[in-house]
């Protein structure tokens, strides 16, 4: 009896050491989560105020370029173009250091768009993204970077002639 005792114990510690040495393997905090919170923030902006909402989220360069972004930038970028969000899909985090990691995703959106002749258009948008995510002072994962990886564009209702 208590031969079987034991080997239940000592299952169950061996389990839960090998599921700690998992877990410290994985990066403080959830990069992943930062990354698609900032995501469905940005599909979400309502007016030129909501800037400051997605500057928590940027470091670095990509933050500065933002911020130099004039309120006509920000509301042709946000605004003026309706964007409706289908699905984030992370395909991969890759660790570089304890307060740096990659992050590839893909994003899939409809868009509606006025041509210059007033007509509406709509498409539906897959982009293959990478991005660098830095850990703050705070512990907080800001987004370092984004880089374009591969773009889709399917228009709804296109007359092609082959």
């Amino acid at each position: 009896m208590f031969r079987k005792y034991f080997r239940w114990v000592t299952l169950f510690l061996l389990g839960t050491m090998l599921m700690s040495c998992n877990r410290s393997q994985e990066i403080a905090g959830d990069p992943k989560l930062r990354l698609t919170e900032y995501i469905s923030k940005s599909f979400n902006v309502k007016q030129v105020e909501d800037k400051g909402l997605l500057l928590a989220y940027l470091t670095g360069d990509v933050k500065q370029r933002f911020e130099s972004w004039s309120p006509e930038q920000f509301r042709d970028a946000f605004l003026t173009t309706k964007r409706s969000l289908i699905k984030v899909s992370i395909r991969e985090v890759k660790v570089i250091a304890e307060n740096e990691a990659q992050i590839t995703y893909e994003l899939v959106y409809n868009e509606q768009r006025k041509s210059s002749e007033g007509h509406v258009g709509e498409a539906k948008i897959t982009n293959k993204k990478l991005c660098q995510m830095l850990r703050d002072d705070h512990g907080r994962w800001m987004i370092a970077d984004v880089r374009s990886i591969k773009e889709l564009i399917e228009f709804k209702d296109e007359f092609s002639v082959p």
